[in-house]
């Protein structure tokens, strides 16, 4: 067996995770607004529904998640993985006409959820979110936050009701990498 922090940060690496978009407002209904490419989410509870996620410290993300409490889940389909690139810098160019819900953030279409967080309008499903508890370590925020709407595509609902895999974006879809 090898051994080592090469070795850590390979099998780190490997774990099976999906790849999203995090949308977060400082007020809603106000702003600002951001949309970030996450990897580290799960499911923790079923009772009630809670997601734990977790974000760079010090990130815009984490400052609008502390300020606003709320947040939005955009699951992408496979062939999305350029629009993940996109979002692993903060948004730019924001325009969000706040009575429709509808704008733009760095030249692709969003829509916001009930909450008043950003989602990719293209997304295959979505989830909203309403942040409950908040854990700190040196290099990342964890935050854990309740399910409160959920929206998705007839497509996503059609592939999970055949119980054919409906194929979203993963981490090893990409060229990028995370790991410890």
């Amino acid at each position: 067996m090898i051994e080592g922090d090469e070795v850590t940060r390979r099998v780190l690496w490997s774990l099976p995770t999906g790849l999203y978009l995090l949308g977060s407002v400082g007020e809603p209904g106000v702003g600002p607004w951001n949309l970030m490419t996450i990897n580290l989410v799960t499911q923790v509870a079923t009772e009630p529904r809670i997601l734990a996620f977790s974000v760079e410290a010090g990130s815009v993300t984490e400052g609008l998640l502390e300020l606003g409490g709320v947040a939005a889940l955009s699951v992408l389909a496979r062939e999305d993985r350029t629009v993940a690139r996109r979002f692993v810098r903060p948004a730019s160019d924001v325009s969000i006409d706040v009575g429709s819900g509808e704008g733009e953030m760095s030249g692709h279409r969003v829509s916001l959820t009930p909450t008043g967080a950003p989602v990719l309008a293209q997304a295959a499903a979505w989830l909203d979110l309403s942040v409950r508890s908040v854990t700190r370590w040196a290099s990342h925020v964890l935050f854990q936050a309740e399910v409160t709407g959920a929206s998705a595509t007839e497509d996503f609902v059609a592939g999970r009701a055949s119980e054919r895999s409906f194929a979203v974006l993963r981490m090893e879809d990409t060229k990028m990498s995370y790991g410890g």
